[in-house]
């Protein structure tokens, strides 16, 4: 296992933090929350007394000295040093905006504090996924049979946007969240079998359904893959291979920005490894012509015949 400060370790490989996403299942619900936290937010929890760690987490410090001693440390204390010696060299530009924001009198949220985020959450993505997970994502992807795509709410556009871009590549890719709502996805995955994908989105809040109906394809013998935000995620425990996407913001519920990076990243990933992407993506390219522009291949305007006297 390399260490966290290699260039090819993630925030996640860091042992500290996986032995916390391994334990955290197992925790009773007051540790959980704790734990929990810490995983969606790891570098603000090593900034954060216990005190503060409690009341962002609504337990209490004796909560958070227990997930502690759960994870076979002596208290909080040596918690937050494991953070500390994980995370020293990582900043949260989230937080820091948040808290700026909270200073304005006006509230004012404009582009560049968007870009900014934006950029947060795509380099926290790159810290977070691990190359070995990726390419085991890529490699489901292409022996699949059919791949399914779920995702409720704002994930609904993701799952879309993946299944359109992977179609011409994939022998089968299908967003079935998009019409009907959740009683028609779960009509569209019930022909779902152990030669089969289902790849789920889902960021905080996370959809009932979609844990539902993930729980449903495992049972099936599907792989089930995730995209979500943390091992935190509810997703995690149910997917064979999880990417991490952060989605923090201070005034959305949760950003999409990397998830989209994500989607692209897997595209990009499948068309590299298909012999037959060139191919495929010029005969679509071809087929899709007569409809685009074209700089230098517009049709000259036809020149008004004269009328006879």
């Amino acid at each position: 296992m390399p260490s966290s400060s290699s260039s090819s370790a993630t925030v996640y490989s860091a042992p500290i933090l996986r032995k916390l996403a391994e334990v955290a299942p197992q925790l009773q619900p007051s540790l959980r929350k704790v734990a929990d936290f810490i995983l969606r937010h790891p570098l603000k929890a090593a900034t954060l007394t216990i005190e503060e760690l409690a009341q962002a987490t609504q337990t209490s410090p004796a909560a958070v000295n227990r997930l502690a001693k759960a994870m076979e440390l002596r208290g909080y204390i040596s918690l937050k040093a494991e953070l500390v010696a994980t995370l020293q060299d990582m900043v949260s530009p989230v937080d820091k905006l948040r808290d700026e924001l909270a200073q304005r009198p006006d509230g004012a949220f404009g582009l560049h504090e968007q870009l900014q985020i934006a950029s947060s959450n795509l380099g926290a993505a790159a810290s977070s996924n691990d190359a070995a997970v990726f390419e085991a994502v890529i490699g489901r992807l292409l022996g699949a049979r059919r791949i399914y795509i779920l995702g409720f709410g704002n994930s609904a556009y993701m799952a879309g946007l993946a299944a359109a871009n992977l179609v011409p590549f994939c022998d089968d890719a299908t967003a079935i969240s998009m019409e009907g709502g959740n009683e028609n996805a779960a009509y569209r995955l019930a022909a779902i079998t152990e030669r089969d994908v289902l790849l789920t989105i889902s960021l905080p809040r996370y959809s009932l359904d979609t844990l539902q109906l993930a729980r449903f394809a495992r049972e099936r013998g599907a792989c089930v893959l995730a995209i979500t935000d943390s091992p935190a995620s509810p997703l995690v425990e149910i997917a064979e291979y999880s990417l991490f996407a952060p989605a923090e913001h201070p005034v959305l519920i949760s950003s999409n920005a990397a998830v989209l990076a994500l989607i692209e990243a897997l595209v990009a990933g499948v068309m590299a490894r298909n012999k037959e992407a060139v191919s495929l993506a010029q005969e679509l390219t071809e087929s899709v012509m007569a409809y685009l522009h074209v700089p230098g291949t517009e049709r000259a305007p036809r020149r008004p015949r004269k009328r006879r006297p």
